[in-house]
């Protein structure tokens, strides 16, 4: 589970809800559902609730906050009374659960009562938010319009793509044209060329050759070096490199992958065996070869 919980403190929310498609604890569940809400997909999280409910309900105080919560992020107010009333019928054994419940009905009203009064951001500030020079006020007016009509925003979107300093936010704003289903072409500063691409016809950036899923590569990572640390570090390097390549793929082996992020993950936790060489004797892999494709990988991601 804490793989999990450093995936979800990172924010990589996509990998998240990879890894549990198939999970059955109630950790893990919550952890998806957290992860789809951050993802803006609600209601795929309140379907999760409802079918998992009885796994849950062994943690009902966790179970009963998320659940309202939700039903009040969708505005669905009766169904949150209703659903409170329901978890009230439910034995429970400790006065944390209790003083939930008791709270939660002024929560649901308070909800209600913004609802009404809630001044909606207008298009001016976010897009004047988009054309900032500060990072985390781009990455903020980003993450607002996930839930907003796209098209009074393309104009400053495409000066992101062309001309923030940054790659990552450059591609964070692709990213969010993908997930759209943007159809119309598009220029893309991508690292240091400028390419045409039309945000619907590409795909999702964490496909690796050789790879089913994001799920298999992480149990690759664990086979190679039993170590979940290295592990998690690994992957979430591997990661920001595919976000920086995108939308080009990575040309390495299954082998050089494994390598060249596990040592990678060791050198960034200092741990006492990190040795570029071994690993790549271990592999069979050119060692002078491998070392350049490391450095050079190194360099992109501090520049990401």
């Amino acid at each position: 589970m804490d793989s999990l919980k450093t995936l979800m403190d990172k924010k990589e929310y996509d990998l998240v809800i990879k890894l549990t498609e198939k999970s059955e604890d109630s950790i893990s569940i919550f952890y998806r559902i957290s992860a789809l809400i951050a993802t803006n997909h609600a209601l795929e999280a309140l379907k999760i609730i409802k079918q998992k409910r009885k796994v849950l309900q062994s943690r009902l105080s966790l179970l009963v906050k998320v659940h309202i919560e939700l039903l009040c992020l969708l505005k669905k107010f009766d169904e949150a009374y209703e659903e409170l009333n329901y978890y009230r019928e439910l034995p429970y054994e400790n006065q944390e659960t209790e003083e939930l419940l008791r709270g939660m009905d002024k929560y649901i009203r308070h909800e209600e009562r913004n609802q009404y009064y809630k001044k909606e951001v207008g298009q001016e500030e976010i897009s004047q938010k988009l054309l900032s020079s500060d990072d985390d006020s781009v990455l903020l007016a980003l993450d607002q319009i996930r839930s907003l009509p796209l098209e009074p925003y393309i104009m400053p979107l495409s000066r992101i793509l062309i001309d923030h300093p940054r790659q990552a936010i450059r591609t964070l704003t692709l990213l969010l044209l993908v997930s759209r289903k943007y159809d119309k072409e598009v220029s893309f500063l991508h690292i240091d060329r400028l390419i045409k691409v039309i945000p619907s016809q590409l795909e999702e950036p964490f496909s690796i050759s050789g790879f089913k899923d994001i799920k298999e590569l992480s149990s690759a990572f664990q086979d190679a070096y039993r170590d979940p640390s290295v592990s998690q570090n690994a992957l979430h390097l591997l990661s920001s490199y595919l976000i920086y390549l995108y939308p080009e793929k990575t040309s390495l082996t299954f082998e050089e992958i494994i390598t060249i992020f596990g040592y990678l993950a060791k050198e960034a936790l200092r741990s006492e065996d990190c040795d570029l060489e071994a690993l790549c004797s271990k592999s069979n892999l050119d060692f002078d070869r491998i070392e350049k494709i490391t450095l050079k990988i190194k360099e992109q991601l501090k520049n990401f």
